[in-house]
């Protein structure tokens, strides 16, 4: 059994500015009777418990009456504790004995007992994690190997449960919750991204294996001729995603005179329609990217014209 098997791992703990009356407000509010003072590495310089906040009374002072009756000292009051303008520095015990988390049980009990102490810091290199209570080593001791895995069935909580402030734990532990959440977005969006991609491909696919039927062609020459009616030289026959082309649209792009080569589906229908029916009559066909998203190119579209050729 070790000391990482003892401890308390729930715990209140103060760096050297805190206010006394928080202090001792803490030793109030758990059952462990002490509570660390750390520096900003979390490695214990010192330690509190009641002993340190209550003043010495000065010689003469007190009077013997006796013992005091039961039914007296039932439900009275306990004074409200002043820390009169001294600091945690003032009163806490240094410096602050510890044991290692993997010291054995007969070592803790051996420091505790040269050192007089109730209660002792648990540290995992220099940095604090828990607090033993000597009773708990005490139990230990009686108990014997036995119970330890018992023990280690059963939660360690001496601190009530009313009080949560403990719960925060410390600066870093909240960075590493920051971090993870940011983590989780990120896995997040990446898998967005990726179903995203998915999607767009299969559309690409679905796209590139679509064919031009008779009666889209007829309503695109039936649009064109609207187009003219209206005083316009050109009309867009099809909009499609310049990833359809074989070269995500850098031809077209470029341009290249060789971007026909590179349209799929029915794109390249339309190309060929075109070719083989309105270029003996006349009509010329270009091809443009007409969008940019974040500086790349998006969709593509071929433009019957009859009037100043683009190509």
């Amino acid at each position: 059994m070790i000391a990482r098997d003892l401890m308390n791992s729930d715990f209140p703990f103060v760096t050297v500015d805190a206010d006394l009356d928080y202090v001792a407000k803490l030793l109030a509010e758990t059952g462990l009777g002490a509570v660390p003072v750390v520096d900003d590495k979390l490695a214990p310089i010192g330690i509190v418990t009641r002993s340190n906040l209550e003043a010495p009374r000065p010689q003469g002072e007190s009077v013997d009456l006796g013992d005091i009756p039961e039914f007296l000292l039932r439900n009275r009051l306990k004074p409200v504790f002043r820390a009169n303008g001294r600091g945690l520095r003032d009163v806490m015990t240094t410096p602050a004995i510890s044991v290692p988390d993997v010291a054995k049980l007969p070592d803790v009990m051996r420091v505790m007992e040269s050192h007089h102490l109730k209660r002792i810091p648990v540290v995992e290199g220099q940095k604090i994690i828990g607090l033993v209570l000597r009773k708990e080593v005490l139990n230990a001791v009686r108990a014997g190997p036995e119970a330890l895995e018992a023990r280690r069935r059963r939660p360690i909580i001496s601190i009530p449960q009313q009080s949560d402030r403990h719960a925060l734990a410390t600066a870093e532990e909240f960075r590493k919750l920051v971090a993870a959440h940011e983590r989780e977005l990120e896995k997040e969006r990446e898998d967005g991204r990726r179903a995203a991609l998915e999607l767009r491909d299969q559309r690409i696919r679905e796209l590139a294996e679509r064919r031009l039927v008779e009666g889209e062609w007829r309503e695109m020459l039936r649009q064109a001729r609207r187009s003219a009616a209206a005083g316009l030289t050109e009309h867009m026959l099809i909009r499609f995603p310049s990833l359809l082309c074989s070269d995500g649209g850098r031809a077209i792009n470029a341009p290249d005179p060789n971007w026909p080569e590179t349209l799929r589906g029915e794109p390249a229908d339309v190309f060929k329609r075109w070719r083989n029916e309105l270029q003996p009559r006349g009509f010329h066909l270009a091809a443009q990217i007409i969008e940019f998203p974040e500086g790349l190119p998006g969709d593509a579209a071929l433009f019957l014209m009859w009037g100043a050729s683009r190509l």
